[in-house]
């Protein structure tokens, strides 16, 4: 604008901001962590129950891991991370560190609770991952 006029040829509509490129991740996780139901443990638990308590863990993870790793790729695209930066901090970060912690101290919770063959099993299963 010249004067307060607006200038031949040019759009003088108001500049409107491009959505946060995470924006996107966050409301995918929300959207799945709406939709998602948890196991529900009824009565005395067995390795089935413990199986799914860690589905959920998973899933959450892989609910939660995009939204981590979206940071990781704004962070490279805005202050210069390097490919294997996001690699190695910021992808599959929650699914790591679940695995063979959280994952095994719930199996290993039902073999102390007596489903030991299967927990045992599972506990073995977690370690190999």
């Amino acid at each position: 604008m010249a004067d307060g006029l607006p200038i031949a040829g040019r759009d003088t509509r108001p500049l409107v901001a491009a959505p946060h490129p995470v924006s996107a991740a966050i409301q995918g996780a929300i959207a799945r962590l709406l939709a998602l139901r948890p196991k529900r443990v009824v009565g005395e638990p067995d390795p089935g129950d413990a199986a799914g308590l860690i589905d959920d863990l998973m899933a959450i993870a892989a609910i939660i891991d995009p939204v981590i790793e979206s940071i990781g790729e704004y962070a490279r695209s805005t202050v210069g991370l390097s490919r294997s930066d996001v690699a190695d901090c910021f992808r599959h970060v929650l699914r790591n560190a679940l695995e063979g912690n959280a994952t095994f101290v719930i199996a290993d919770a039902l073999r102390r609770r007596g489903g030991t063959e299967h927990a045992a099993e599972m506990a073995r299963e977690f370690r190999r991952a």
